[in-house]
């Protein structure tokens, strides 16, 4: 009796695991995706309006590089849900990106997308800067709003505040790393060069700040 407890309890931790491990799959591919398609609409959507070209290939490299890199492969070791077990078994034909997936990576892609155009659009047109601190506003709050959303991949139904913030820290260092290589691009004099930044002041670091985490608002009140 003992012996078979044993091995059920085997069992039952393996497939916890096994869960645990699809489950972070799936939250790497959407994050990633979703990225993709709000950096897709970006582009998109300006030649579609007129506008000028919003970010350099460039930028578009670094953001898919360096800022997506570190968050998505934190969310690869996210902590496993601890209601993982209650939850009914997939079925197996179930593709790890259902049509409900998609169309949440496709929504959350254009929210990251607005963000971009909105932070382009209002330092080109409102402050009436320059193409290259517009660009420069745009690239930046692409990679944070990114950063932002990468808390929101970690559950596609649970607030990110009902899950605790801190219960992964791997996250939160993979971030500021981003953040703090995001800064470099923008102030160090050599990579300004290389990237065609310029620097941002006080007000336009508050602006992008409260654009950038949009999307994460958006999904905890999609979520509630």
């Amino acid at each position: 009796n003992a012996r078979s407890d044993e091995l059920a309890g085997g069992i039952v931790a393996a497939v916890e695991e096994g869960r645990g491990i699809y489950d972070n799959i799936k939250k790497f591919i959407h994050y990633l995706l979703s990225c993709n398609a709000g950096e897709i609409l970006v582009m998109f959507i300006a030649s579609l309006v007129g506008l000028p070209v919003p970010l350099l290939p460039i930028h578009i490299l670094w953001v898919n590089l360096v800022t997506d890199g570190l968050p998505a492969l934190a969310l690869g070791v996210d902590p496993v849900d601890p209601g993982i077990m209650q939850r009914p078994p997939r079925p197996k034909n179930e593709p790890v990106i259902t049509k409900q997936r998609a169309l949440s990576m496709l929504t959350q892609g254009a929210f990251i997308a607005f963000c971009s155009l909105f932070a382009f659009a209002f330092v080109l047109f409102i402050e009436k800067e320059g193409i290259g601190r517009a660009r420069t506003a745009a690239f930046i709050v692409l990679a944070c709003s990114q950063l932002f959303h990468s808390f929101n991949c970690r559950s596609m139904t649970e607030s990110l505040f009902k899950i605790g913030v801190f219960t992964n820290n791997k996250l939160i260092l993979a971030t500021a790393v981003s953040f703090l290589l995001q800064m470099a691009v923008v102030y160090a004099p050599f990579l300004q060069k290389i990237f065609k930044t310029e620097p941002l002041g006080i007000f336009d670091w508050v602006l992008v700040i409260a654009i950038s985490s949009f999307p994460l608002w958006a999904m905890e009140i999609v979520k509630i």
